[in-house]
């Protein structure tokens, strides 16, 4: 009988302990046309981002389910309290008060103005007061940093994807458009016609990325704790090294 009994304790500590690690899950969003960020190939997440977020989750003990999604429909759900977080954002002044941050940035990117190819003529630096007065591509959804984001007098033409935006500007309906530079290489080697007829004019601005989480999804604070154990122990580990160097 004790042996029985024993037995049964057992069963009832592993099926305990099973339940319990498989309760800590948690689903995030993950952009679905940032590549090589964040895309989505066959329904499937990849990039320098998701594996970055993935390792991080694997090494605080969390399942994450990464859910792939528009960058504005990812955040929408998010405001709503549906998915516990979305990534990449730019965290700024507008984004600081809406989300939850973890305390170490994923990475940092440049936001490139790009101009058309003109034959035979080098452009000039372009800055943010360049683009005064001119038509700008943007993306829907996306932020720019405060200086762009908080001045109303730029005129912004918004796109729904970084693609659509750099064809707009090819095709002589805005005078630039901001793209992550390497998001913009990636474009110009998927699309390499289309890679011919725009170039690098400036930097805008060159801001540090994060997962931003919702303060309405159930117990964030410790969550946002356990990522940022994890994004800690990914750097520490050589992991992120070895994740950067395989997208870079």
């Amino acid at each position: 009988m004790e042996s029985h009994v024993v037995r049964g304790l057992l069963c009832l500590f592993f099926v305990c302990g099973a339940h319990a690690m498989a309760s800590e899950r948690i689903r995030i969003g993950a952009e679905d046309d940032w590549s090589p960020y964040s895309s989505s190939v066959k329904g499937k997440p990849q990039g320098f981002a998701v594996d970055l977020v993935r390792a991080a989750w694997a090494a605080a003990g969390v399942e994450v389910e990464l859910v792939p999604l528009p960058y504005a429909r990812c955040m929408k759900e998010v405001d709503r309290g549906d998915l516990a977080g979305c990534f990449n954002t730019l965290r700024d002044p507008v984004q600081e008060s809406r989300y939850r941050w973890h305390q170490q940035a994923l990475f940092q990117a440049r936001i490139g103005i790009y101009g058309r190819v003109t034959p035979g003529v080098v452009p000039k630096p372009l800055g943010l007061e360049g683009l005064r007065g001119k038509r700008i591509g943007t993306t829907h959804g996306y932020d720019y940093g405060a200086a762009f984001d908080g001045d109303p007098t730029m005129l912004r033409d918004e796109a729904p994807s970084d693609l659509s935006s750099l064809r707009k500007l090819v095709a002589g309906r805005v005078d630039y458009a901001l793209v992550f530079d390497r998001v913009a290489n990636a474009i110009a080697k998927s699309h390499p016609d289309l890679g011919k007829g725009f170039a690098l004019h400036g930097v805008l601005v060159a801001p540090q990325l994060y997962l931003s989480f919702s303060p309405k999804y159930p117990d964030i604070d410790r969550m946002v704790s356990l990522f940022d154990q994890g994004l800690a122990k990914v750097r520490k580990s050589g992991e992120y090294a070895r994740i950067e160097a395989k997208w870079r």
